[in-house]
């Protein structure tokens, strides 16, 4: 597998075939067996769908963001926060009263001011509504390094990513082009349906040993 500066990809396949595994292992937060070589100015950041609750609960909206913001971007940080749907006086709201999706949206907004060249999502849309969503794919979709997202959201990854890397059977294969792309190579509509081929193929296990079983 090979990340390069650009590259949008999408890691797709049943649930258990370690997608969230390998995405651990390039963000450096798991052990591993094998070589993986990072370029010399390679700088991560990760983000888990559960990543909100990080957040000082005690600090504001303005606070969380103004702690990190360096340069020329602290004089920019409501006009950031209102990017993230966080206007007027909702910047002056402890993290403590955030609803879930607000507090996902202003986590992302915190690991998108991180210096980095590879973001790396896992299910970053679980928590999110469909405004939010569609304000953290406008900011992926003009962020200039490498992206790697573990989802099953196919419109959150339509339009997007421009390579599927799919998880299978202990094997990745790369698909060329987009999550649309991959579908249609695959004859299914929406990637929640790898999941039934998953139940499916254990009824059929089933079903094959009780027929040994019988014999």
């Amino acid at each position: 597998l090979v990340i390069e500066r650009g590259d949008k990809i999408a890691f797709v396949g049943k649930n258990g075939e370690g997608k969230t595994t390998l995405a651990k292992i390039l963000a450096k937060l798991l052990d591993y067996k094998g070589i993986i070589k990072y370029s010399i100015n390679s700088s991560i950041s990760y983000y888990a769908q559960y990543q909100s609750d990080s957040l000082d609960s005690e600090l504001t909206v303005f606070e969380t963001i103004e702690h990190i913001a360096r340069g020329n971007i602290r004089t920019k940080i409501r006009t950031l926060l209102g990017a993230f749907l966080f206007s007027g006086n909702t910047v002056n709201k402890k993290v403590k009263v955030l609803s879930g999706g607000e507090k996902a949206r202003l986590a992302l907004c915190k690991m998108l001011l991180q210096p980095s060249n590879l973001l790396i999502f896992d299910e970053p849309t679980n928590h999110l509504d469909i405004i939010s969503k569609q304000v953290l794919k406008n900011a992926l979709n003009n962020f200039q390094g490498a992206l790697v997202i573990v989802s099953h959201d196919r419109d959150f990854l339509q339009d997007l990513t421009n390579k599927t890397i799919e998880f299978k059977n202990k094997n990745i294969k790369e698909y060329p082009g987009n999550i649309n792309y991959y579908l249609e190579k695959n004859r299914i509509n929406f990637l929640s349906e790898l999941e039934k081929n998953t139940i499916k193929d254990s009824i059929n296990t089933k079903e094959k040993t009780n027929i040994v079983k019988k014999t």
